[in-house]
């Protein structure tokens, strides 16, 4: 699905602006902030929601619990991890560690839980109790990836811009689920996307998408961005780099 939202974008784009056509030695993988800025206006007021939505709207007006579906079975989710990710991403987004909610910027999280806790609870757990177990844990972390899709090399002038320079930077974050902020990881010196810190083991992970017809809803600046959370990840694993 992911996969398919991005070659769409690319489709809209490559359409929108000439100079993906007039220069055919352009990475068309990347894009500038304004390419990447009129297809999210796009996917805001046209575009299609996610696969397999949690039902997370009860959660906003106090609900505790809520019934989740992943792989063909159902458990209990706690609603704090589903406003605790809210959190998580209105963070992102006031301090520029993520612009937009969709696969040009950021859509998506890995998770994982401290090493030793791993070894302790986890590892011998079978396969489908673990991420519903997980996603109970107080000591959960997520780690997402923004600036997914960001060229930092103007296409027409050929020169970096500072701003989003300052904006893929922060593109590696770590969200916590006791309570704490946001933590802003240090850059790969390739811009690449980093792994977990050592501390940590990763298993599965969670994707996100604004549309107009999502549950769930944060405020950012002046305005409100409706987007879903879904627990479809692709395939589930303990390589930290399953999905970047």
């Amino acid at each position: 699905m992911a996969r398919l939202t991005v070659v769409a974008l690319a489709i809209i784009l490559a359409v929108a602006f000439s100079t993906v056509s007039a220069n055919p030695y352009r990475d068309t993988w990347y894009f500038s902030r304004e390419e990447i800025e009129s297809a999210y206006r796009y996917q805001l007021n046209f575009g299609e929601r996610i696969r397999n939505p949690i039902k997370g709207r009860k959660c906003l007006f106090g609900e505790k619990r809520i019934s989740v579906a992943h792989r063909n079975r159902e458990f209990s989710l706690a609603c704090r991890f589903v406003t605790q990710t809210i959190g998580h991403l209105s963070e992102m987004l006031k301090v520029g560690a993520a612009r937009f909610l969709f696969p040009l910027d950021a859509d998506h999280a890995h998770l994982g839980v401290p090493t030793k806790l791993w070894r302790e609870k986890y590892a011998s757990l079978p396969p489908h109790e673990v991420l519903p177990a997980m996603l109970d844990d107080r000591s959960l972390v997520a780690l997402y990836h923004t600036a997914e899709h960001l060229a930092t090399v103007n296409p027409k002038t050929g020169k970096t811009e500072q701003k989003d320079r300052e904006w893929k930077n922060k593109r590696n974050v770590i969200g916590y689920y006791d309570g704490r902020r946001i933590e802003i990881l240090p850059p790969h010196p390739a811009g690449v996307g980093v792994a977990f810190p050592e501390s940590y083991h990763s298993y599965g992970g969670f994707r996100f998408l604004a549309s107009p017809d999502g549950q769930l809803n944060l405020f950012h600046k002046s305005g409100v961005v409706v987007f879903d959370i879904s627990l479809d990840f692709g395939e589930t694993s303990d390589d930290p780099y399953s999905v970047l």
